[in-house]
């Protein structure tokens, strides 16, 4: 899906992002941002500067061909990687004494999607240069067709904000390996049919999707990766106004079974943080909840309440 409006959406209640977070560019205590430092040119190591930004010396030849990337052990979709290798390598050299040449391929870069900034550049001896750059963080993803794409908050005080950025994969993106592997949630309602290709960059506008990202930035904050693993694949459903029960906030997370279990699990959420209005449980209690029955194992679970519900059967 592109991201069509399926009428403007405004959460009743405004998502729990402080203004100094906003400012540090976090959401809680999850980073918004990805800081990712690509090295050009021949040497490999970094020269130390006193200033925060240098310009490089007259007459020096960077070759763009032979790049490195470093994102401090944070994941970033290999497709993005693969895009900025491409970019660089397609200007080939970079001479320092021509006007604008180091201006115009940051601005090639920063017009990719999923990039949000470029930061501070360093030179390398003897003829390399160092850029930091500001990447979107993608904490859920969303399915077009046959393809998952990788969705990524924007830091906004007033509204629940995401953006759909490049990086299809077969299946829900996994994040890190072994025990403290975990997939990124699908957020459920996005409607691509019909297009002929996602549209990267811009913001998503359908209120139920926003929703569930809501949701899953609420999951990235308060479940740490083994016990996000321990959930399998998460589909974030918050589509219905309705629980099963009739009640109102009907988001719900569908889990995929596990050991010998040959059907799913259900977690009933109630309302994403956004929109959660007098008398929701608190989300710091809901997700409480949700650590515990992933301990004791669960088919489904009720976390709206002061004290958790399970149930035999998924309803």
């Amino acid at each position: 899906m592109g991201p069509h409006a399926h009428g403007f959406w405004t959460p009743r209640r405004t998502p729990l992002v402080r203004a100094a977070a906003r400012r540090a560019g976090v959401l809680g205590s999850v980073p918004a941002w990805l800081p990712l430092a690509i090295v050009l040119g021949g040497a490999l190591w970094l020269w130390t500067t006193t200033g925060n930004e240098v310009r490089l010396r007259a007459g020096v030849r960077v070759d763009l061909t032979r790049s490195a990337f470093h994102s401090d052990g944070a994941w970033v979709p290999p497709q993005w990687s693969a895009t900025l290798r491409a970019l660089v390598a397609r200007k080939a050299v970079l001479f320092a004494d021509e006007p604008g040449a180091l201006e115009g391929l940051c601005s090639s870069i920063e017009a990719l999607p999923f990039v949000v900034q470029i930061g501070p550049r360093r030179l390398i001896r003897p003829d390399g240069l160092d850029l930091s750059l500001r990447l979107h963080r993608p904490i859920a993803c969303v399915r077009v067709g046959s393809k998952f794409y990788p969705v990524a908050m924007i830091p906004d005080e007033e509204q629940v904000r995401g953006v759909l950025l490049p990086g299809a994969a077969d299946g829900p993106h996994r994040v890190g390996s072994g025990a403290q592997g975990f997939f990124l949630p699908v957020l459920a309602g996005f409607d691509g049919a019909g297009l002929d290709a996602p549209h990267f960059g811009q913001e998503l506008q359908n209120g139920s999707v926003l929703a569930a990202l809501d949701i899953a930035r609420s999951l990235a904050e308060h479940l740490n990766p083994r016990q996000r693993a321990r959930m399998d694949r998460v589909l974030i459903d918050a589509t219905s106004k309705e629980a099963f029960d009739g009640l109102p906030g009907g988001a719900r997370l569908d889990l995929e079974g596990v050991g010998e279990q040959t059907h799913g699990r259900r977690i009933h959420f109630g309302d994403a943080p956004c929109e959660a209005g007098p008398g929701e449980l608190p989300v710091d209690l809901k997700w409480a909840h949700v650590i515990k029955a992933l301990e004791l194992g669960f088919d489904a679970v009720d976390v709206r309440f002061d004290v958790a519900e399970y149930h035999s059967k998924v309803p």
